[in-house]
């Protein structure tokens, strides 16, 4: 219960998660998503990855990622849509509720977060060939 005696947004989280992740999958959600919270908080930027400790593999990066959106946005409403990568692997980003009962929406969003990612790699390669170049 928060101070105002309401649920407390994520006690049902905190409940439901260890079942659903096992205790080590729960605890290595947790650290990263204390961590990403952490730089974010001191104004630096946060790449999302999990402990290099622990198997963080898919279910777990998902979960990060629906954790980190209920303690950035502070609601339960949205939902982690899959973005399918070019190498087979999933993605996910949050989408709002709204979306995820509008197929023709859902694809133009995944096209542009797709299009965004593939300009950003580009950028990133020829970046990174200037810098060898120097």
């Amino acid at each position: 219960m928060n101070k105002g005696g309401e649920p407390d947004l994520l006690d049902g989280y905190l409940r439901e998660a260890p079942a659903r992740l096992g205790r080590s999958g729960f605890e290595a959600v947790l650290r990263a998503a204390d961590a990403t919270c952490a730089l974010l908080a001191g104004g630096h930027p946060a790449l999302l990855a999990g402990p290099d400790e622990v198997a963080f593999g898919p279910d777990l990066q998902r979960e990060y990622l629906a954790l980190l959106a209920v303690l950035i946005t502070g609601r339960t409403d949205h939902h982690v849509i899959t973005l399918p990568q070019s190498d087979g692997t999933a993605g996910w980003a949050v989408a709002e509720k709204h979306l995820a009962h509008d197929p023709k929406a859902l694809e133009e969003l995944r096209a542009r977060i797709t299009a965004r990612a593939h300009d950003g790699a580009r950028t990133g390669r020829a970046l990174e060939q200037w810098w060898d170049t120097e």
